[in-house]
């Protein structure tokens, strides 16, 4: 295939990880960060704050996975792993998170849309390492 000439697959995964770790820092609801959002529920002590983390907790897990897998490609079954661990949380935050921001999603900013890109490009990744053969 000439996309496979010019285009590594597994950088797929490198750039859903910096894409869901971009998105932590930009806009998502009402012009507000998600590093905003938990620095002031933290301060104001609600106490599922931490959820909002867990954009980048997962692309610092999924770059992790995908760094494993470029340095050596025996490893594909633990960058796999890793990866499904890093998107298990994304789940988790989409899932507590986004019924709780309805009303605001159809006003959805970049970095909403970063994160889906993100964990979007990190599930074909995991696709991707999936179905290529051992050499």
């Amino acid at each position: 295939m000439i996309i496979k000439k010019y285009l590594d697959f597994r950088l797929l995964g490198l750039t859903g990880s910096i894409l869901l770790i971009l998105s932590q820092f930009l806009s998502w609801f009402s012009n507000q960060s998600l590093l905003y959002i938990y620095v002031v529920l933290t301060s104001v002590g609600i106490e599922n704050s931490f959820l909002y983390l867990f954009p980048l907790i997962c692309g610092i897990i999924c770059l992790v996975g995908t760094i494993v897998i470029i340095y050596n490609l025996e490893y594909r079954i633990n960058s796999v792993i890793i990866n499904f661990v890093g998107l298990g949380f994304f789940l988790v935050f989409l899932v507590e998170i986004i019924p709780k921001k309805l009303l605001y999603l159809p006003n959805a900013e970049i970095g909403f849309y970063f994160s889906i890109i993100g964990s979007i490009l990190i599930f074909f990744d995991i696709l991707n390492i999936l179905i290529s053969k051992e050499k």
